[in-house]
């Protein structure tokens, strides 16, 4: 579900953080400035059933903000968060453009909420559960 738009967001952060001046790396400006760069032009479609909201930053920490377009919190499976975590996961773990998270110790966080804005889950991604080769 979120592959293209997570490989565009990954491609902005980077972005993000090889602008800045190697000798002067802040972090949390960059993380701020990835936050600002993926919250231009929000929503943004995700296939037919969400959207990307935004994203902020904060503490070594980027996220994400979507919301379901027609579903309830009480409809979204329990099975979801289940799904959603493997696939993020390995998706910030194993992604060449999601790298330079993992590389800094960023905690990525994907918020997702119901289409009348009630928070439905927060999904969690440690860059302490990647290995780093």
């Amino acid at each position: 579900m979120l592959t293209r738009l997570q490989r565009t967001v990954g491609a902005a952060a980077l972005l993000a953080f090889f602008n800045t001046d190697v000798g002067s790396f802040d972090l949390e400006r960059a993380l701020q400035e990835t936050a600002a760069h993926i919250s231009r032009g929000t929503p943004r479609p995700i296939g037919n059933d969400a959207q990307l909201d935004g994203a902020v930053a904060y503490e070594k920490t980027l996220k994400y903000r979507f919301s379901f377009k027609r579903l309830d919190r009480e409809d979204v499976s329990p099975v979801f968060e289940l799904k959603q975590t493997a696939f993020l996961t390995d998706f910030v773990c194993t992604t060449p453009e999601m790298k330079v998270f993992v590389e800094n110790g960023v905690t990525l966080k994907y918020a997702y909420h119901d289409r009348r804005g009630r928070l439905v889950v927060i999904i969690t991604v440690d860059p302490l559960d990647c290995s780093i080769e």
